[in-house]
């Protein structure tokens, strides 16, 4: 309805005519298509003979437009209700006359519409005689005489004018009717929708109602449920305190009889090593006689090995002097052989210095010759002279610095023996004072009196002999141990853990070997997916870079066997090189070999949306257009949003959006749709 409305509303715009209607009073009446009904068949063909005539305001006053200087500033139609309808005129007999498909109108209106409609008459079936064709219709018009049919058409005797959907008037009348009769509905539908809002209403209310109610009891249920688990768990925990309370009581009493069996094997060892201790004791004499056999047995040793170690040390000092009478002969050999190479260097100086005087004499006077002879003889005296003396203090330093290095070596060897004998008898001292301390403490944890105990022992025992039968001993009684009585229940149930532990661990065996299985599996599938993605990749990568460079070649390589856990290196070479590297490209190779990597990937698995933050900064303008053909014809499937100050990057997009900062502080954004723009251009 509301629709309609504005429809018929913006029939009655008056633009212009505003002002000049208020001033003549012709503001609010009313239009001549608002005042009529008609029968829907006609109201196109109405339509189209009145034409402009139709949206025609009624006035009451006939002299507004008599006058030539109040004629309004636009075309309009001015109709006056007429209190003459008494005016006839001349109808043709055998046609109907257009304005009887008029239903209602006012009294004063029909003069109007009588003589806008005069020579107007209907063309369809019912109003042609039997047996007629409208073209004898048509001739049988007199001049001024119109036909029109139910689509608009109007045929006079020597025309016909088709009529088109061209003004703002058509389908005023049908809508005037449409408006009607909705009106007249609109108050029953009102009804029906506001019943329809009270039971809605009414419906959402016991919605609520219900969801209240829904709400509560799940609260209950919820409240009902964890008391109910609560109360299972003080149950679960009475149940395992009772049956903490059982084991502990077990427990309890198979410790007390382990107590009792301890108690009464701790009697039996003791009675068992007074035993033994009296039969040690009985044994520590003929341990002493060894031990003093074993100090002087240890003593001769010492003797045999200091004797053998003073004969080591003066093989050692032998030795050094040896290799220091080599070291001297080696250096004298050495210094010989640097004698005989200086000797050749000199030779070689006096050759080519005797080839050069040979060559000067050639080209000097023997005069000039024997002067400069001369002076050369008395200064290689003077030199060589010089020279024997500084050889001769040379060789009496080496002579004196050998010298001192013999002694050097002399009290070097002297040293290392004291040194070694210092040493050896500070092991020893130390030695003998923790033999002494070990066995002080010994005979005060045994309580043993030492000078009763020297008594016991024979002349020749020895140390180790009393310390093996010592440990023998102890060894002997720590095998006794004690008697545990509980072991054949021990027994028993460590075998019972043991059938649960090796059930245990058949399971866990099991389970890793189904883990192993699925890992094995899972590898096999990743390494495929993997290799095939890889291979797919490349693929696209070489593809796209051939197309970003114009040709070239570029490639993905694995590193290692195993795809699973290697690396990948990037191979690229654009036309023209032979690079071994990518090192060796440039930023802007670079960065075009790093997109077609990257639309390589993309390729791959497409997203809806890409977004790309100044990728063809380093790009020249050549390469930037291959970049642009490339987003453009990926753009066929994704949606690319990317950052950019490249003018040739901006042509390609077809939205821009720029943030400026007319004011200090304050950024405005501004966005420009390309193709509209273009459109408004041309």
């Amino acid at each position: 309805i509301h629709s309609l409305q504005k429809l018929q509303q913006s029939v009655n715009a008056e633009g212009k005519l505003g002002v000049w209607l208020t001033s003549k009073g012709l503001k609010n009446n009313v239009r001549l298509w608002q005042k009529i009904k008609i029968d829907e068949t006609w109201s196109v063909a109405l339509e189209a003979v009145l034409g402009a005539k139709l949206n025609a305001l009624i006035s009451e006053k006939s002299d507004i437009g008599a006058r030539l200087d109040n004629r309004p500033p636009a075309a309009l139609v001015l109709g006056y209700r007429a209190g003459d309808s008494n005016a006839s005129s001349k109808q043709n007999v055998h046609l109907t006359p257009l304005i009887s498909v008029i239903k209602e109108c006012d009294a004063d209106l029909k003069p109007i519409l009588a003589d806008w409609l005069e020579g107007a008459y209907l063309l369809d079936s019912k109003s042609l005689l039997p047996g007629d064709a409208p073209e004898n219709s048509i001739k049988q018009l007199n001049l001024g005489e119109i036909l029109v049919n139910a689509q608009g058409d109007i045929f006079s005797r020597h025309s016909v004018a088709y009529h088109g959907e061209n003004s703002s008037l058509h389908g005023v009348l049908e809508r005037q009717q449409q408006l009607e009769k909705l009106e007249k509905n609109l108050p029953k539908l009102q009804d029906n929708l506001s019943k329809l809002t009270e039971a809605l209403t009414t419906a959402e209310a016991n919605i609520h109602a219900v969801r209240a109610q829904q709400q509560q009891e799940n609260s209950q249920l919820k409240t009902a449920s964890s008391f109910h688990y609560q109360q299972q768990l003080e149950l679960a925990r009475l149940q395992q305190a009772q049956q903490s309370a059982l084991e502990r009581e077990a427990s309890i009493k198979a410790e007390i009889g382990a107590t009792n069996a301890k108690l009464m094997q701790l009697t039996s060892d003791e009675a068992n090593k007074q035993a033994a201790l009296q039969a040690v004791s009985a044994q520590i004499e003929p341990l002493e006689a060894a031990k003093n056999l074993d100090l002087s047995t240890k003593l001769q040793a010492e003797t045999v090995y200091s004797a053998s170690r003073d004969s080591i040390a003066q093989a050692e000092k032998l030795f050094q002097e040896v290799n220091f009478n080599l070291k001297i002969i080696t250096n004298n050999i050495n210094e010989l052989n640097n004698k005989i190479n200086v000797n050749s260097e000199e030779k070689t100086v006096f050759l080519l210095r005797q080839t050069e005087a040979e060559q000067t004499l050639k080209l000097t006077p023997m005069e000039t010759l024997k002067t400069n002879l001369n002076e050369a003889i008395n200064t290689k005296q003077l030199r060589e002279t010089a020279l024997a003396e500084a050889r001769n203090n040379l060789a009496s330093a080496e002579t004196t610095m050998q010298a001192l290095e013999r002694v050097r070596l002399t009290n070097e060897q002297q040293l290392h023996p004291m040194r070694d004998s210092v040493e050896q008898s500070r092991l020893n001292e130390q030695e003998a004072r923790l033999h002494f301390e070990q066995c002080q403490a010994g005979l005060l944890e045994n309580g043993v009196n030492e000078q009763e105990l020297a008594q016991g022992l024979a002349e020749n025992a020895k140390t180790s002999e009393l310390v093996r039968k010592t440990s023998q001993l102890q060894q002997q009684i720590e095998e006794i141990g004690p008697v545990n009585m509980a072991a054949i229940q021990e027994l028993a149930t460590e075998s019972e853990r043991k059938v649960y532990l090796d059930s245990q661990m058949l399971d866990l065996t099991q389970a890793t070997e189904t883990l192993e299985d699925a890992i094995k599996k899972i590898d096999r599938e990743t390494r495929d997916k993997l290799m095939t993605t890889y291979n797919t990749v490349n693929a696209h990568f070489n593809e796209l870079f051939a197309t970003l460079f114009g040709g070239g070649q570029a490639r993905l390589e694995l590193l290692g066997d195993e795809i699973l856990d290697t690396g990948l290196q990037v191979f690229a070479q654009p036309p023209g090189k032979k690079n071994t590297t990518i090192q060796l490209l440039s930023g802007g190779e670079k960065a075009l070999t790093a997109i077609a990597l990257v639309f390589a990937l993309f390729r791959l698995n497409p997203a809806p949306f890409c977004l790309m933050d100044e990728v063809d900064a380093p790009l020249d303008d050549s390469n930037t257009e291959r970049f642009c053909n490339m987003v453009k014809k990926m753009a066929e499937k994704t949606q690319f949003l990317f950052v950019s100050h490249n003018k040739i990057t901006m042509e390609m997009a077809q939205q821009l959006i720029g943030v400026t900062m007319q004011e200090s502080g304050v950024s405005r954004i501004v966005d420009v749709d390309i193709e509209a723009a273009l459109t408004m251009q041309a």
